[in-house]
């Protein structure tokens, strides 16, 4: 019994191991373990790397020196900037386009830090886009036309055989067992605009064999051929092969003319991102500006709370009735609230000038603090609205970009109704093929290839339609229909955007009346306020009045030329918007954009062709022109028409460009003869600028 029970424990004891061996995982067991496995591993899959990758900082970011603050309120020196300036600064350095997303500007000063290309550098706009765009080898111009290069392919193989074969020896004979044969093939190809693909082809091949029935046991082969393929529906026609390219995929459009279009639209894009610059750098220019005149406020308010309270406090010190102790306290709180409002607003200037800086591609601090020289306008500025209408219509560049992909939508519309016609494809070869014993023979007395060839002994045709219909057009009625929405889609939103870009105008018209309206009121506030000052001063030196009043007469002139410097810059500013609104803020700021400089090799090879076509004969295409696509240049300066850069011939023996060859760069400036519209007089008396604290 015990035995029994000792065997049954055991049992158990054996399963109960192997369950919980089974439970857990179990490393192999080697032969030859050396001890060291842990040496080699490495207990992780990834983690944080540095690139290795190093491009060199700007010179601006490594010599920055540390920023001004109301600890470090002493520049080296006054940097005296007018807005012209600035501009011409910003855009020689801005190759990534700067915008001020996350800055705001208010009634109190400057808040935010721009963080647009921290946060989504693929969304900055650079000089470099219209030209990636161009030069996608996938979806770009060149791509396109690459469709249409001609191709040459060259095969050429060698191939020796040594078979066995079941046979009698009498067959064996008459069918062979080794051979060698060798084949050269050489074909010219070339995609036609009409669809077509035409090509030529020559080549030769050589046969070797045992077998008795040969007439030559070694024989050459030679042929040269031509033929075509002509698609006569579906695929046909030069309009449709330069929309949707030879080839194409139903739904999907890639010819050069749309490729064009996608060119064109990262042109308008890029001109929209120097506009956004060129506003946000005037935006800042003006409020740099502000931020000068409102500490100046803020220390000429400053400067006469400290004179009330010296006042006061002399008054008390003699007994006088007008030093008691509540006028003391009055004074001395309204210095301690003007002297708050005077650091905030040298802070706000130092963080003003920095954004300035940044506009304009710098270091955010070198020793120099940028003070600007022009004054804003207070000329009244009147806009005929019908006018400022049509040209907002003819050149907002949203607008234009639209409108490129309202005309890209109807061309692909017009590429996929090609695909409801069956299709039919013409086909068709001539050959002339030799055969001889010899593959040349230049006395052409022995059997060769090539001169059976040439002599046409041999001489092969066909000619041939090939046919497929899709019953149903079920896909191709669907490519239709979403070709159609597509297009309803983007012309409804060109209308919105019209009816958009009205009311828009509408606002900004609105705003330039209305802050010069506020410049006249301001102004007479003003006034008001500095003879109120005056009024109360006197009155408190005769004991007249309370020293509140004169507070709160100090407190209100720095409020009221606060507030006027304000609405001046607002009113400069919404001239900025209406004329950034209406398309015509390149024109006001004196901008024009043109094509950079080419290589060398460009000019040469611009130059080489222009002189093969006027050698050559003149061949009229006027058969394989598509419909209009584009109107022309866009003239970028109102009412003068579209220029034409031509380029000047290369030196092709000296291999340089010539002395007078034009140097253009992608910002050309010029001088606006009347901006921004008619003006007329301003306000017949203007205030003298008030001291600056710098």
């Amino acid at each position: 019994m015990n035995r029994h029970l000792t065997l049954k424990t055991l049992v158990i004891s054996v399963l109960l191991g192997a369950v919980m061996a089974g439970c857990q995982p179990q490393q192999p067991k080697f032969l030859h373990p050396r001890g060291n496995a842990q040496s080699k591993y490495i207990a992780q899959q990834t983690k944080i790397e540095y690139p290795d990758e190093c491009v060199p900082s700007l010179d601006d970011v490594r010599n920055t020196l540390a920023p001004l603050t109301l600890d470090n309120p002493d520049p080296k020196e006054e940097w005296l900037l007018s807005l012209d300036e600035v501009r011409q600064m910003a855009l020689e350095n801005s190759k990534v386009l700067r915008q001020l997303s996350g800055v705001n500007f208010g009634p109190n000063g400057i808040s935010g830090t721009p963080t647009l290309l921290l946060a989504s550098p693929g969304a900055a706009t650079t000089v470099w886009d219209p030209a990636i765009v161009e030069s996608n080898p996938s979806a770009g111009v060149q791509a396109a036309l690459s469709a249409f290069d001609a191709v040459w392919n060259t095969t050429s193989s060698w191939q020796k055989a040594d078979l066995g074969r079941n046979y009698t020896p009498s067959y064996q004979d008459s069918v062979g067992t080794r051979s060698d044969t060798g084949t050269f093939q050489s074909t010219l190809s070339k995609t036609v605009a009409t669809g077509g693909n035409v090509y030529a082809s020559a080549g030769f091949g050589y046969d070797w064999n045992d077998a008795n029935s040969r007439l030559w046991r070694s024989a050459w082969t030679s042929y040269v051929e031509a033929g075509f393929t002509q698609p006569l529906f579906r695929g046909a026609g030069v309009e449709f092969n330069r929309i949707a390219g030879p080839n194409a995929q139903m739904g999907y459009s890639n010819g050069v003319v749309i490729a064009r279009i996608n060119t064109d639209i990262a042109l308008v894009d890029f001109e929209m991102g120097v506009r956004n610059t060129l506003q946000d750098i005037e935006e800042t220019y003006w409020n740099l500006y502000f931020a000068y005149r409102n500490l100046s406020a803020a220390v000429a308010g400053y400067e006469a709370a400290l004179k009330s309270w010296r006042n006061v406090s002399a008054q008390q010190g003699i007994g006088r009735e007008q030093g008691i102790v509540q006028n003391v306290a009055q004074a001395e709180k309204n210095y301690q609230s003007f002297r708050v409002s005077a650091e905030e607003a040298q802070s706000n200037l130092y963080k003003t000038e920095q954004t300035l800086r940044y506009m304009i591609g710098i270091a955010p601090s070198d020793g120099r603090l940028i003070k600007p020289t022009d004054e804003p306008t207070v000329a009244k500025v009147k806009y005929v609205w019908d006018e400022i209408v049509a040209e907002g219509l003819a050149r907002a560049p949203e607008l234009r970009k639209q409108k490129w992909t309202v005309k890209k939508r109807e061309l692909e519309l017009i590429a996929q109704r090609n695909y409801l016609k069956p299709q039919v494809d013409l086909e068709g070869l001539y050959r002339f093929h030799g055969i001889g014993h010899d593959l040349i023979d230049s006395s052409n007395k022995k059997s060769n290839a090539f001169g059976s060839m040439t002599k046409g002994d041999y001489q092969n045709w066909g000619l041939g339609i090939t046919t497929s219909v899709t019953l149903g057009f079920r896909r191709e009625m669907a490519a239709v229909r979403n070709a159609e929405l597509a297009l309803a889609r983007e012309r409804a939103i060109l209308q919105e955007q019209e009816l958009e870009l009205v009311h828009n105008l509408s606002d900004l018209y609105r705003d330039v009346e209305r802050y010069y309206r506020l410049i006249e009121d301001y102004l007479a506030v003003l006034r008001a306020a500095r003879k109120q000052v005056r009024a109360v001063d006197a009155s408190f030196l005769l004991n007249k009045t309370t020293l509140y009043e004169v507070l709160q007469a100090q407190q209100e002139l720095a409020d009221a030329e606060t507030r006027y410097y304000r609405t001046v810059i607002d009113y400069n500013v919404a001239i900025v918007n209406l004329n950034y609104r209406k398309g015509s803020l390149l024109e006001y700021n004196g901008v024009t954009l043109a094509e950079g400089p080419w290589p060398n090799k460009a000019y040469f090879d611009a130059w080489r062709r222009a002189r093969e076509r006027d050698a050559g004969k003149y061949v009229n295409y006027a058969f394989t022109s598509p419909q209009v696509v584009s109107r022309g240049a866009y003239p970028q300066i109102q009412g003068t028409d579209p220029t034409v850069t031509t380029a000047v011939p290369y030196d092709v023996q000296n291999s340089q460009i010539p002395a007078d060859a034009p140097e253009t760069q992608p910002f050309q400036n010029y001088q606006s003869t009347n901006p921004v519209g008619s003006y007329q007089s301003g306000l017949p008396e203007i205030l003298e600028p008030a001291p600056n604290a710098f």
